[in-house]
């Protein structure tokens, strides 16, 4: 049996992408599932595979994410971790794209996340269990044509950063994923961006879910999907000067 035999899961996101990913990797290890999302299509779909239960859920509405908690929870008697995967990705110039887009994004992006935490945390207190977050490397050093969204991840990260000293007392664990573009349906519509021409697609779903499981096996708090996030990260960090040379040499190369 693997590790999380019996262990009890929300997943958001869960129809595509990581959180697809990552539920299909904890129901092989034999954890019991909820999963969220907003797409009433594929939602049911995805359940049907993996044999369990579905929620369609708006992250940003604190009445229906109090409800699907609710509920998942007397489903499965507790709850041992949330994997907060949903999320969205908009791009373009600051300047060009609307603020309804750029206000949505923050929306779904921190506000959810802020919604989905504050729900878990009395449950994940109870089972000292954990809390994962799905930011992005455009926390450390916000790209062009990313700002709402970079803006939006590095509020997740710092999110993540504040609860983890708050719940450590606790037993709760947190953690944080900060991965470079995921060949996700996320981010289908913006494979023109000169970001992403830059950087290309550097991890799979199933790559960024398997470093789920091994930073929830280990209960890390920060998460690298590969070796190219912690040196994204090293950079950005500790050579101040050379993070805006890097990130501006690679938006002008994806622009040719």
């Amino acid at each position: 049996m693997g590790g999380f035999q019996g262990r009890n899961f929300i997943v958001t996101g869960g129809a595509s992408g990581i959180g697809l990913a990552t539920a299909r990797l904890l129901r092989q290890d034999g954890a019991n599932l909820v999963l969220w999302d907003v797409d009433e299509a594929k939602l049911p779909a995805v359940g049907d595979e993996l044999g369990v239960e579905t929620a369609v859920v708006n992250i940003t509405r604190p009445d229906q994410v109090e409800t699907a908690m609710a509920t998942a929870v007397a489903q499965m008697g507790s709850l041992d971790g949330v994997v907060h995967s949903a999320g969205i990705l908009r791009s373009g110039g600051f300047a060009k794209m609307s603020l309804d887009v750029q206000r949505q994004v923050v929306d779904v992006n921190l506000n959810g996340s802020i919604v989905v935490a504050f729900t878990a945390v009395p449950y994940l207190r109870q089972s000292k269990g954990s809390l994962i977050f799905l930011a992005s490397s455009s926390a450390f050093y916000g790209p062009p044509e990313f700002a709402a969204y970079g803006a939006s991840k590095a509020g997740v990260l710092s999110l993540a950063q504040s609860l983890r000293l708050e719940l450590e007392d606790a037993g709760v664990h947190v953690g944080v994923l900060c991965p470079l573009f995921v060949s996700s349906p996320m981010v289908e519509d913006f494979r023109d961006s000169g970001m992403y021409n830059g950087l290309g697609a550097a991890h799979t779903p199933e790559e960024v879910a398997q470093a789920i499981i091994k930073g929830l096996e280990k209960r890390k708090f920060m998460i690298w999907s590969g070796a190219n996030d912690a040196v994204f990260y090293t950079i950005s960090h500790f050579f101040y000067p050379l993070r805006h040379r890097v990130m501006k040499f690679l938006w002008r190369r994806g622009k040719r």
